[in-house]
């Protein structure tokens, strides 16, 4: 539909992305909501679950081509992009030597250099009252053993928000780096291969109506729930190895 005002939302398919896909339509505002992510069956159910029209966008991030093709899109319908979430990520909670560097450079790749890329090809269709949430995470604030290349590409990310949060504050649109703690009701943490579940778990539900809501205020950090604001709080105020040790101690 030619000119209409649609959310891109990526890693839409389960967890976090299909939650605020859900979210973005209930707040209205948006004539479509385009889901990407790459298992196309659970794109279409949610499609069909949403209180908009939904399309399903079956793309591969780590793929050149698939780029090609959303850019394709985009020139073809010229939409208004209201909102752009960049969700799509991973993340591994194993030593550094254990990691493969095959699953490193995915891990680069799609938390730090899709959400670049992604912002890039759709920010010539944003105009004032858009926004951009990049989802980053409290462990972009702390270098984080065990999560090495997780915490330092999302920490690319965090810095890539801000920066631009201030680049585009002029031209009205809102970039927002939201930086939850650990999703209890997600595939994330299952696949992450985390091993216990810490205090202060948060929904997916909470963190995205979180996120959409800074973003429409014009917030650059989002902070949901106690333990991403003290994770942030403590990484300005304690050297890293005093941190680590709290962290350690509380299970955090």
């Amino acid at each position: 539909m030619r000119g209409a005002r649609i959310a891109v939302i990526t890693g839409a398919s389960s967890g976090l992305g299909r939650v605020f896909a859900l979210e973005t339509g209930r707040l209205g505002g948006i004539d479509e909501i385009w889901l990407i992510a790459r298992r196309r069956e659970n794109l279409e159910r949610l499609a069909g679950e949403l209180p908009v029209k939904g399309r399903a966008l079956s793309l591969d991030l780590l793929a050149e081509d698939s780029f090609a093709s959303l850019k394709k899109l985009l020139e073809e319908e010229r939409p208004a992009i209201a909102l752009l979430v960049n969700n799509a990520g991973r993340g591994s909670a194993v030593s550094f030597e254990k990691e493969s560097l095959k699953d490193m450079e995915d891990m680069v790749r799609l938390d730090a250099e899709v959400p670049m890329k992604l912002t890039g090809l759709c920010l010539p269709y944003m105009k004032r009252a858009s926004g951009i949430i990049n989802v980053c995470s409290a462990a972009s604030f702390v270098p984080l053993p065990g999560l090495s290349v997780y915490s330092a590409s999302k920490s690319f990310l965090l810095s890539f928000s801000r920066s631009l949060h201030r680049e585009l504050k002029g031209r009205g649109i809102a970039v927002t780096a939201l930086c939850p703690y650990w999703i209890g009701d997600t595939e994330f943490m299952e696949k992450a291969g985390a091993s216990v579940h810490p205090l202060g778990l948060l929904t997916a539900k909470e963190v995205a109506r979180q996120g959409l809501s800074d973003n429409r205020r014009g917030r650059e950090i989002s902070l949901p729930g106690i333990m991403s604001r003290l994770t942030r709080l403590g990484a300005a105020l304690f050297p890293l190895p005093v941190l680590l040790f709290f962290k350690n101690l509380f299970g955090a």
